[in-house]
Order: C-alpha cells, then structure tokens, then sequence
C-alpha cells in the first residue's frame, strides 16, 4: 500500500480517516473534552447565558430563590436601630471564571476534608457574608448598568472582575482590628459605613454578598492588629460579641487566604420611599366661596 501523501497524514491526523491507516498500525482517536464548569457561578453556566455579553452581573428576578434568600439576610442583618430600614431596589448574582471558581472550590474541599477528620462536624463551614466596599461608577443602578467599570480605583469592579485581595486590606480604613484581612459580616447595617458611593446623581447603595469558607473560626473577644493568619487549626477569625469586655458590638468574619472567598451577589438599595401626599378633594360650595371672595377657605 502506497505511504499516505503529506496532505493526506494532515487530513488523517485531524479526522483519523481508516482508509489512510497503515497495515499493522494502532491509531487513537483525540477526545477533546471542554472546560469543566465549577458551579452556578460559572460565567458559562446555562442558566447565567441570557447575561448581556461582556457583563459581570445578572438580574435575579423577585420571584427566584436566590433573590428571596439574599433579600431576607440582608433584612434579618440590619440590626442598627438608630438607622432607617433601606428599600432593596435590586439583586444581582455575580459571575466569575472557572479558574477562579476552581481556585474557591479546591480550598472549600481541603477544609471540608480536614474539618471531617477532624470531627469538626460543620465542614468547610461556607457562609453568606456581607462587604461593604468603594464604588465610584453607577453599576448596579439599574438593569442597562452591567458592566464593570475600567477604573482600578473603584474597589467593588475590581474584586467582580478579580475577587478579593488580602493586599489590599486596610486602602480604605486604616485600622484592622483582627489585623490584615480580609472582612465580612452577617450584619448588612454596619458594612453601610464601608459602602462608600462617589458616583453623581445617585442616592443608592451597593452591598457585596460572598460565598466565604469560615471553616474552624477563631473566636476573639479583644482585638489583635498583629495578626496576619488564623491560629494553627483554624481558617479564619471571628468576634465574639454580646459578652462583657468585648471590643465590638456586632459580629465580623476575617480570613487571611485570597481563595477563601468569592463575590457571589450584588445587593442595591437605597432610603424607603417617602409616602406619596394625600390629594385634597374639594367640594363644589367650598370651590364657589373660594372664587367669590378671592381667598382661600379653610378645609
């Protein structure tokens, strides 16, 4: 049988064609497999494909489980008394790659399986937490603002496009109390002093909810600027609040590993609605009396 011409090897290395196959030759077929997809949060999730190209964030509608579950923490977590319950006008689930998502979801499995043979029966431990951070363009403002800024001054883009970064810890606020973390809270109304806004023309907030692997927390009651990891044995730091000689009134989550969060919603609110004004009616004599002499009649 005639040696197959240059083109043809070409030909058969990319269809592997039997007619081309040598007598005595083992051929394997190349099965191309495509990238695997972490998790719901997946930028090529099927569920996240109605996003807008190039957006980082997607509409939840009123109805769906995930808006109603961050809606209810977010209420449940506003716990300042002397602060106006705000009106939630928006929720968004954020969209992230899978090497970053891969990243989060090979940390979670590590403390799951330490934590388990451990007997630390909670696992990997992975909460919703609250980060209040710097926003400086008007994503979120409504359904056509999805796409992140280019700004690499505007944290809340950043950490959509990138996730979050221990390095960067204390940019906005110079004091660390459980020393260089990474910050988040159950507690929606205190993360509304981080929630700086330096857009224009705008009077609403935003709030970051992330994924966050607690894992074994660290529990403290007084603060410790020094640190920079959890205790051996532990994944992260929290505060114990409610007790005396305790330094903070409500409660904080610190973890010092970069995979050990993911932004996963994006909560927009702003101050309740004022109530509309009652639209007096008047009555026909009261109009009549009105125009006779010219000034107003008392209702």
């Amino acid at each position: 049988m005639a040696t197959p011409t240059k083109a043809k090897r070409r030909r058969f290395a990319v269809y592997n064609l039997p007619e081309f196959a040598l007598p005595g030759t083992i051929f394997c077929k190349l099965i191309f497999f495509a990238p695997m997809i972490v998790d719901e949060f997946s930028l090529r999730h099927p569920d996240n494909l109605p996003r807008r190209r190039y957006s980082r964030i997607l509409p939840l509608e009123s109805s769906d489980p995930q808006c109603i579950q961050v809606e209810r923490l977010f209420l449940k977590g506003w716990r300042h008394l002397n602060k106006p319950k705000p009106t939630i006008r928006a929720i968004y689930k954020i969209l992230s790659s899978d090497q970053s998502l891969e990243v989060y979801a090979r940390y979670k499995s590590q403390v799951q399986t330490i934590n388990l043979l451990s007997k630390f029966n909670k696992g990997a431990n992975e909460q919703l937490c609250f980060h209040g951070t710097k926003r400086l363009c008007l994503l979120g403002e409504n359904n056509s603002k999805v796409f992140p800024c280019e700004s690499s001054e505007c944290s809340l883009c950043c950490i959509i496009q990138g996730s979050f970064d221990v390095a960067k810890c204390g940019n906005a606020h110079s004091f660390r109390r459980f020393g260089a973390g990474i910050y988040t809270t159950s507690c929606s109304s205190i993360q509304q002093h981080s929630a700086s806004n330096s857009a224009l023309n705008t009077n609403l907030r935003v709030l970051l909810v992330s994924r966050v692997v607690v894992g074994k927390p660290h529990n403290r009651r007084h603060n410790a600027t020094h640190m920079n990891q959890p205790p051996t044995g532990h994944h992260s730091v929290c505060d114990v609040v409610g007790l005396p000689g305790v330094d903070l009134n409500y409660e904080e989550t610190v973890v010092y590993r970069n995979d050990a969060i993911r932004p996963a919603y994006l909560v927009v609110y702003g101050p309740s609605t004022p109530p509309k004004p009652v639209k007096r009616i008047h009555s026909k004599a009261h109009t009549l009396l009105s125009s006779l002499f010219k000034t107003p009649v008392a209702v």
